[in-house]
């Protein structure tokens, strides 16, 4: 069977890497098997599939990206320059094929893929979530977004309870629920990364498929450990150590921005930390973040440009 040549571009936040298409210029007909393919962590993409290996501004994080193969997803995305400021259209399969109706770090990508191709500053991205406003620094080397307002309400996380799910046990963790744009449960460990018995002694793996696919989450969720290294007390900010195992990606990633504000939500609501300030670290970098005690949270972190390539719009 004939395929045509789809290009791509690869990006990621914080370790957070996702393929980019030009969904208004290219055409892929079946999107699903096309993330599944290219975002096999086995068989996948990676730079040096295209010679030159990795270009753009290289790599953050402290263990990279360069060499890994496949991705959190694929953006399939939609410029629309005749709106003020630039809209941009976002959809996020993910590697089982699924559609995720919001991406904090992935939106966070968009902004920087919008302003390659634009120059432009300042973004408004329609979600599935909603419409959210973004934005890249001077040196576009980090972007900011809106993440709208995180939720406990039982109906909108969506939990299958008439209460909200406040650290309270699941399948073996205590967890908070809350949807940032997608569902998620927080659980908070002791210790953090510098301890050797804190949040990375944990099996993430084998204790978040329950949680993740627990009756009480009709829709599932996102499974996040956090542990608060500092509560914002002090002068600056609270710190907390991160992970997510991410549903439809079905592993732990490096970094998930939705998860981020999650953890901040629920450490806000639990009385865990002060102020709405805090700096979220998962193993891909460090994500600030605010949650006010009224509207929109927000999301800023590093992003970076991998390489640039094509892939047959046809995996198989």
């Amino acid at each position: 069977m004939s395929t045509h040549a789809v290009p791509v571009e690869k990006y990621h936040g914080t370790g957070n890497d996702f393929l980019v298409v030009d969904a208004s210029a290219e055409s892929v007909g079946d999107r699903a098997a096309f993330a599944r393919a290219h975002c096999d962590r086995e068989t996948g993409v990676n730079g040096a599939d295209f010679g030159a290996g990795v270009e753009g501004d290289g790599v953050t994080g402290p263990d990279g990206n360069a060499d890994r193969r496949g991705a959190d997803g694929v953006l399939f995305l939609s410029v629309e320059e005749r709106f003020d400021p630039t809209r941009v259209v976002m959809t996020l399969v993910q590697p089982d094929g699924s559609t995720a109706t919001m991406c904090g770090n992935g939106a966070r990508v968009v902004a920087r893929w919008a302003h390659d191709r634009t120059g432009d500053r300042e973004f408004m991205i329609d979600t599935q979530a909603g419409t959210r406003r973004a934005s890249v620094n001077a040196d576009a080397t980090a972007a900011t977004i809106e993440m709208g307002e995180p939720t406990f309400d039982p109906r909108r996380v969506p939990v299958a309870r008439d209460e909200p799910l406040i650290d309270e046990p699941v399948a073996g963790l205590t967890v908070t629920a809350v949807n940032t744009g997608v569902p998620h449960a927080v659980a908070f460990v002791d210790g953090g990364r510098d301890d050797p018995d804190g949040i990375d002694a944990v099996d993430l793996d084998a204790v978040a498929p329950p949680v993740r696919h627990a009756d009480v989450f009709p829709e599932g969720a996102n499974v996040n450990l956090a542990a608060v290294v500092d509560d914002g007390s002090g002068d600056g900010p609270a710190v907390l150590d991160q992970r997510t195992f991410e549903r439809g990606v079905e592993g732990e990633t490096r970094s998930c921005g939705t998860g981020a504000v999650a953890v901040v939500a629920a450490a806000r609501r639990l009385d865990l930390i002060d102020g709405e300030s805090a700096v979220s670290r998962p193993p891909g970098g460090e994500l600030e973040i605010t949650v006010p005690d009224a509207g929109h949270a927000t999301l800023t972190g590093p992003v970076a440009h991998e390489f640039t390539g094509t892939l047959p719009a046809d995996p198989r």
